[in-house]
């Protein structure tokens, strides 16, 4: 179980207002801490910064290949051209994992479904059978009100999950968005929660994505793009372990006035870090330098 002091830290940092509903986080998550090591548990990064280090495997965290939607589809529609090119990469470097993110279609939608499967199917059959082939994020829907919600919003969500099913038959990962929309802790945890069983009912592996920043969209605009506090996304990394099979850590953007979206700058004293390398140090990572 959670030690105390961990236990009475997490309930001075919720607001009394959740304290007096009685709205804590569910048990198996307040004892995601002590959850004893897992074999074959892999951590993965799937980050880019901007004067950042060029690996993090010193560290135990291994890279995940991501292929983007502009390297794989041409005015909403699969480009097999591109993806030729991407199958080409994919043998070449002999990639154990591959992710895909497209984002731009409706796996709940019957017709946009049979667009996802026959892009995966299209790669299925041009890469070894040993390459892991996951979508990124689209199953389950990451609908965080939603699910923080439950009743009828969240019967709705399930039905769309399970519309997904034969497209995640397809997949050897199911990877659900751990993403952050809001500061408070015990609606995250709900979230967390509800969409690891979501994905469960897939019958497949699922591995997590966290982000270290709020979500850039849907947070409050006090908060897009801004780290999260340390123990946070501690609490989140433990989460994922807790209920997960394998866990990536995506990330950075920044808000530059008058610019575009940029990358975070690295640095190897921030909060999430810190936590993060204790993290894995805590999973018998090798000691991290960076």
């Amino acid at each position: 179980m959670m030690h105390r002091r961990d236990l009475l830290a997490g309930l001075a940092a919720l607001p009394a207002s959740q304290l007096l509903t009685g709205l804590l986080p569910d048990a198996g998550v307040a004892q995601a801490a002590a959850t004893p090591l897992k074999k074959n548990f892999v951590f993965w990064e799937c980050m880019r910064w901007q004067k950042g280090p060029a690996s993090l495997a010193s560290c135990g965290l291994r890279r995940m290949p991501i292929y983007y939607e502009a390297s794989l589809i041409t005015n909403g529609e699969a480009d097999f051209k591109k993806i030729d090119k991407v199958i080409a990469e994919i043998k070449a470097k002999k990639l154990p994992m591959v992710t895909l993110d497209v984002e731009l279609w409706n796996p709940a939608s019957i017709p946009q479904r049979e667009k996802y499967i026959r892009l995966i199917e299209y790669v299925r059959a041009r890469v070894p059978s040993s390459t892991k082939l996951s979508l990124y994020g689209i199953m389950p829907r990451p609908r965080y009100h939603d699910y923080v919600a439950g009743g009828t919003r969240l019967k709705q969500r399930q039905h769309e999950n399970r519309i997904a099913a034969p497209l995640a038959a397809k997949c050897d990962w199911i990877m659900p968005m751990f993403h952050t929309y809001q500061p408070n802790r015990v609606h995250w945890a709900k979230f967390a929660k509800v969409i690891i069983a979501e994905a469960r009912q897939y019958n497949k592996p699922v591995m997590p994505w966290l982000w270290p920043q709020y979500h850039e969209r849907t947070s409050p605009a006090s908060l897009r793009r801004k780290f999260l506090p340390g123990d946070f996304f501690r609490e989140q990394l433990e989460t994922a372990y807790h209920l997960g099979d394998s866990l990536c850590i995506w990330g950075t953007r920044i808000d530059v006035p008058g610019t575009t979206v940029k990358r975070a700058t690295w640095n190897p004293k921030a909060p999430w870090w810190a936590q993060t390398k204790a993290f894995l140090r805590s999973k018998n990572a090798p000691v991290c330098k960076l």
